[in-house]
């Protein structure tokens, strides 16, 4: 599946923009690319009407452009029909926000949406998710303006399955200068997971280290991860939740994975060479070095500290 046109999109169509409520997520996300962000922001709500004095089209097929990416924000039960919508009017790939699949029980309706977008060779993004941020381009995070920080243009990509702690990262990114590439949230990664995403980042020109918080694993996802973290060229970050029979249960109910044996998981990082983050605030500490440094710096290392019990180790 060609990924290209989700993350670098130059036409991207809202789907499910309310004509009542400004606080519903399409809105928010079509309110924020509305002549702020460089890609061409589009409204579709089957009932038709305008948002900020612009028409909503009916429907994804009546819009008179190619349409790059669709953000879907419908509910669940109709994310079928509006997915094969968008097949049918050529779109080139879809980030799914809405909730209500795998995570609440309803694997059978994520098991449509994605059999659909298989037999199309139709990537997407989700469900369940916030989405990718990638500005100046665009920015599908349902999060208002105002309550967004926004960490400077920069060469790390983070890919979170958690919207909330990729938001907190950013923060931190924020706070310590860290620029991002762009920031992705893949929720419960029904068809693109991460070892995807780390195969196209790896031949990303504009990002040089990629970040991960994983909650766990389908069935062959872990061995598929690591075999390509151990080819990529570029540093892999992971920061791995899922690690006591608590945070096991938590992982399930909120993106629908399979944590896994941790401790298993973790040796493995350590054979393929995987930088492994034991908190967020490390995550970002890695992300940082790796991104400055880019060589082996060979044991030039100096430390200066108030006393010598300080700098020993």
């Amino acid at each position: 599946m060609d990924l290209g046109k989700i993350f670098k999109p130059e036409t991207m169509a809202v789907i499910g923009v309310s004509l009542s409520n400004e606080a519903h997520p399409a809105n928010v996300i079509f309110n924020k690319n509305y002549l702020r962000h460089e890609v061409k922001v589009l409204a579709v709500n089957r009932r038709g009407g305008t948002i900020r004095k612009e028409r909503i089209y009916k429907k994804i097929g009546d819009v008179p452009h190619q349409i790059d990416l669709a953000v879907i924000a419908v509910k669940a039960e109709l994310v079928p029909s509006v997915m094969t919508e968008c097949v049918e009017a050529g779109v080139k790939g879809a980030v799914v926000i809405s909730g209500g699949f795998a995570e609440t029980g309803f694997k059978d309706l994520q098991d449509r949406v994605v059999a659909i977008a298989k037999e199309a060779d139709f990537p997407f993004i989700g469900p369940n998710c916030l989405g990718i941020y990638a500005a100046p381009r665009m920015d599908t995070f349902f999060v208002p303006t105002e309550r967004m920080v926004r960490p400077e243009k920069g060469k790390v990509a983070m890919v979170s399955q958690s919207g909330g702690v990729l938001t907190v990262q950013m923060v931190k990114c924020s706070a310590e200068g860290v620029g991002l590439s762009i920031a992705v949230s893949i929720g419960n990664k029904a068809l693109i997971n991460e070892a995807d995403l780390l195969r196209y980042f790896a031949h990303d020109p504009a990002t040089d280290v990629i970040t991960f918080y994983i909650e766990g694993f389908g069935k062959n996802e872990g061995r598929d991860f690591v075999l390509a973290a151990a080819e990529c060229q570029k540093p892999v970050i992971v920061l791995k939740t899922g690690k006591t029979p608590g945070g096991n249960r938590a992982i399930s109910s909120h993106t629908a994975s399979m944590a896994g044996d941790y401790e298993v998981f973790s040796a493995v990082m350590v054979q393929k060479g995987i930088v492994e983050a034991r908190d967020e605030l490390e995550l970002v500490s890695f992300a940082e070095s790796l991104s400055c440094y880019t060589r082996n710096i060979d044991g030039r290392v100096g430390i200066v500290t108030g006393s010598g019990g300080h700098g020993a180790r």
